[in-house]
């Protein structure tokens, strides 16, 4: 079955005329732009995008009492692409709402899409801009390959790097600082919020500079997707990126383990070094605040 899927995601979908292509996944019912050859190709061939982690995950946190046992359960999903995460949170009657912060103007069609089509739109609220440590107007660099690997660019000069990020086209999107952006929007209900989700390539560290007073009185876990080549390539040294989590963070679970174990914030700094070593080496890694 997974080779015939293959077979017709090649000469069905990607070699097609470019068009926004639809499957029933795991997750829910997901379009998506067929010339994505990584995540949209994934969604296509196996049917699912990170479930399992995803179960196990809250799962975790919620045994674990780091998730609360409570109705109207809602998760933030912060660098949305198309809605895969949060749709399949609420397909698996994980959460019961979510909002998504996805800055990509066509990733972002495709989430409004997406969230009709499963009949969320009740449920989960959507946001055209950036979360990140600053309310600006910042560089996105949009990757040919895997959009889901489109990232906000650092300013000055764009170094050479291992993926050719330095050829990249060039968008310019807005950003907000997540405190502010809470503070324009009284009527999004962030007292409720039971975990952040996070993929944003990189730019984690200025998110979490950006969300410091809400990270700090809320204290819920933020899962990301912990990958230093993007960390540093977006202008966030290791010492800025481990001080913010020293601040806001006791300990972390390495959610990729079939069997986690709860570890020191203090230990991530020899994650951070191993995963430098190379262009692709990362975790997800759940944080935590245990005071």
């Amino acid at each position: 079955m997974r080779f015939f899927r293959k077979l017709r995601w090649l000469f069905g979908t990607y070699l097609m005329p470019r068009h926004i292509a639809t499957v029933r996944t795991e997750n829910g019912i997901l379009s998506f732009d067929s010339k994505d050859r990584t995540l949209g190709r994934a969604l296509n061939v196996e049917r699912e995008f990170e479930s399992q982690m995803m179960k196990r995950t809250v799962n975790l946190l919620t045994k674990n009492g780091h998730i609360g046992q409570v109705k109207n359960r809602l998760v933030m999903d912060v660098g949305g692409y198309v809605g895969m995460s949060s749709i399949g949170f609420l397909n698996f009657n994980l959460f019961d709402n979510a909002i998504i912060f996805e800055p990509n103007p066509n990733s972002f069609s495709l989430i409004e899409k997406n969230i009709k089509q499963n009949n969320f739109s009740g449920q989960i609220s959507a946001f055209n801009v950036a979360l990140s440590n600053e309310n600006s107007e910042l560089s996105m660099e949009l990757s040919h390959k895997n959009f889901g690997d489109h990232r906000i660019r650092q300013e000055g000069i764009v170094q050479k790097g291992q993926y050719h990020e330095e050829d990249r086209k060039v968008i310019s999107v807005s950003s907000v600082a997540l405190d502010e952006f809470i503070k324009e929007n009284p009527q999004v209900k962030f007292k409720d919020i039971s975990m952040v989700w996070m993929d944003i390539q990189g730019h984690e560290g200025k998110f979490l500079q950006g969300a410091s007073n809400f990270l700090a009185s809320q204290k819920i876990p933020v899962v990301m997707e912990f990958w230093p080549y993007g960390i540093l390539r977006s202008g966030t040294t290791k010492k800025e990126f481990l001080s913010s989590l020293d601040t806001l963070f006791t300990h972390f679970y390495a959610v990729d383990n079939e069997f986690p174990e709860l570890q020191s914030i203090s230990n991530v700094e020899k994650l951070f070094d191993e995963c430098a070593k190379t262009a692709s080496g990362g975790y997800n890694l759940a944080f935590i605040n245990q005071h």
